[in-house]
């Protein structure tokens, strides 16, 4: 055991970001998602969840749609026609404020509405944050 706390990445992983307005429901999926081993940064609304993209990277955003600022769908598509953040896969989680006919539309890669199980939002997050975990290709 090397004594390094478990808050402290001790991978270069890119993080995890939860952009949701309502704090309980950004606790939650940090909690979750740490227990699954990402590194987690948290977004209040649309405006710092995209400054967010720009200076962190993310592998994942897990992206509410109805939200202060620039909304989930808008921020979906920023990220889609950022030449910094392509590679972002950008996961909505809604209250079903959007049909999941719209979130493709705009870009976005899976479709969750908050009231589905949680190991499903929790599979795709671990997936896609896998897949930006290897060799890079830059």
């Amino acid at each position: 055991m090397s004594g390094v706390p478990a808050s402290i990445p001790t991978n270069d992983e890119p993080p995890v970001l939860i952009a949701d307005d309502d704090r309980d429901v950004r606790t939650m999926l940090r909690t979750l998602l740490e227990l699954d081993g990402h590194e987690v940064v948290e977004a209040k609304d649309g405006d710092e969840a995209w400054r967010l993209c720009v200076e962190c990277q993310p592998a994942v955003v897990v992206a509410d749609i109805q939200m202060p600022g620039i909304d989930g769908l808008q921020l979906c598509r920023k990220i889609r026609e950022s030449r910094y953040s392509p590679d972002i896969k950008v996961i909505v989680y809604t209250a079903g404020m959007a049909t999941p006919e719209e979130a493709k539309k705009a870009g976005c890669d899976e479709y969750f509405l908050k009231t589905d199980p949680l190991p499903k939002l929790r599979d795709k997050v671990r997936q896609y944050a896998s897949a930006r975990t290897g060799p890079s290709t830059r």
